[in-house]
């Protein structure tokens, strides 16, 4: 082994360590994977999370972050430059300017474990991928009906290929390009599981907090002084909870709340400990519909119509 690979291996064993030992809770992964009510399922989440002594957040989270969270945790979780050099082409071509840098700061978005987490984890792309990259709904539905077999990364790429058509103004000579940048994003992001993370609270009342974004904190147009100085007036999510009358223990009324429960999130800024951190595995909405028209007998071709996960509730699915 040389110096660099030693060195390296030293960083990882020493960035594993600060993040404890991740682990799966069991108990909600069994029952992730035998139920087949989501209604249930969110159910048993919620009365789960009202039976600890403290309930926990919750983080929807990608599988692409997978390994970064298993190296060093839920803090600073970032897409590779060639990620964003991907995207940002792609959205280019259709007049549109995404922004990923988040000003380099730690943002994660966490909400009560529950259903606003389980539907973002059951996407199968970031928001400004999903929207400004593949031109989809903000309401995260499907534009075109999956084939049964179709592989989801496939399913995407032929996704564009008719927004492309539909688009007047897309620049065709970068066509190709843009395809193959495409491809190279969905092959990252649908694969492997995608998790939901639980968070004590104790390990982020003295972070930074909001509910929902700040503005100047995302749009990478704040820099040095200016965003230490909206960062510094931000409460901790300690004293926000307090400044909002929010009772976390002993509350059977916190769902009710909705500064908790919204989609838009309880954003965490900086650094978070992770003792005490556990996850469960679910499936992404797209697996899910093929999994659902595999056990109504649909054969290899047949398009799926995408309402077959809400029919009389029999499948884990997005409530948006």
């Amino acid at each position: 082994m040389n110096k660099a690979d030693y060195l390296k291996l030293l960083l990882l064993n020493y960035l594993k360590s600060k993040t404890g030992k991740l682990t799966k809770n069991l108990k909600i992964q069994q029952q992730y994977d035998r139920i087949t009510s989501s209604t249930e399922f969110i159910n048993f989440l919620m009365n789960y999370n009202l039976e600890q002594p403290m309930p926990y957040l919750a983080s929807g989270v990608s599988s692409y972050f997978n390994e970064q969270i298993e190296q060093k945790g839920l803090s600073y979780l970032k897409l590779s430059m060639q990620d964003i050099e991907d995207a940002k082409f792609i959205s280019a071509c259709f007049n549109k300017e995404t922004n990923f840098s988040d000003n380099n700061l730690s943002i994660l978005y966490t909400s009560l474990l529950g259903t606003v987490e389980l539907n973002y984890a059951s996407q199968s792309f970031p928001a400004g991928i999903f929207e400004d990259v593949f031109q989809c709904s903000v309401t995260h539905e499907l534009p075109l009906e999956p084939i049964y077999g179709e592989k989801e990364v496939d399913y995407y790429i032929r996704v564009l290929e008719y927004q492309i058509s539909q688009y007047v103004y897309f620049p065709m000579e970068y066509k190709e390009e843009a395809l193959q940048r495409a491809r190279r994003l969905a092959e990252k992001f649908c694969q492997g599981k995608n998790r939901v993370y639980l968070i004590p609270f104790d390990n982020v009342l003295k972070n930074k907090a909001s509910f929902g974004d700040i503005l100047g904190l995302r749009d990478g147009k704040s820099n040095g002084e200016e965003l230490k100085k909206i960062l510094d007036e931000r409460y901790t999510f300690e004293t926000l909870l307090e400044k909002f009358n929010i009772m976390i223990k002993n509350n059977p009324g916190i769902y009710l709340d909705a500064n908790m429960t919204s989609e838009y999130g309880i954003a965490i800024y900086g650094e978070i400990k992770m003792d005490g951190v556990s996850y469960f595995e679910v499936d992404r909405h797209y697996e899910l519909l093929q999994k659902k028209a595999e056990k109504l007998g649909y054969v290899q071709g047949d398009p799926i119509a995408t309402t077959i996960l809400f029919e009389n509730q029999v499948d884990i699915s997005l409530d948006r």
